[in-house]
């Protein structure tokens, strides 16, 4: 199941490989069989006002999987479809932490964070690329926080029982 895409593995594909030799399980050949209902996403939406397209304005959401559908018609009806894209989406172990997280880092930066509206400051040239790639950085550091945890453990456990 591991994908090599260049030469180089993926994080996904590493960390499920580690969760295995961790835990001595054999990688099954059946598709995983997940509850849908648990797995949260997280969103960013590239937002632009028409009263001053000069602003730089994200939309950052979260919702567990069966819920995204509503919370994004929620979001469209608030702020008009065609005045957004979807930038971003991933699942997330928790949707609440990851939005802290990314206000937290915004916040430090100077930029303008009041609920889930990000505002870049009006002389930055900040644009949904570079946007997308602050919070895939955020997202993956939040993924090697948890595998970092994870391993912490199991050396915790491995000391007891080896």
């Amino acid at each position: 199941m591991v994908t090599v895409v260049s030469g180089t593995k993926s994080f996904d594909d590493v960390f499920e490989e580690h969760w295995h030799k961790i835990f001595c399980i054999t990688p099954s050949r059946d598709p995983p069989k997940c509850d849908p209902s648990v797995l949260e996403y997280f969103g960013v939406l590239s937002l632009t006002d028409i009263r001053s397209p000069d602003r730089k304005l994200w939309y950052i959401y979260y919702s567990k999987q069966p819920e995204v559908d509503e919370t994004l018609n929620r979001i469209f009806h608030k702020y008009g479809k065609k005045n957004m894209c979807e930038i971003f989406r991933k699942h997330t172990f928790s949707g609440v932490g990851l939005r802290a997280r990314v206000k937290a880092y915004f916040y430090d930066k100077k930029w303008h964070v009041k609920g889930n509206i990000l505002e870049a400051p009006a002389k930055t040239s900040c644009n949904s690329d570079q946007m997308l790639k602050m919070i895939t950085d955020l997202y993956n550091e939040e993924r090697r926080m948890l595998y970092g945890f994870l391993c912490m453990k199991h050396n915790g456990i491995r000391k007891h029982f080896y």
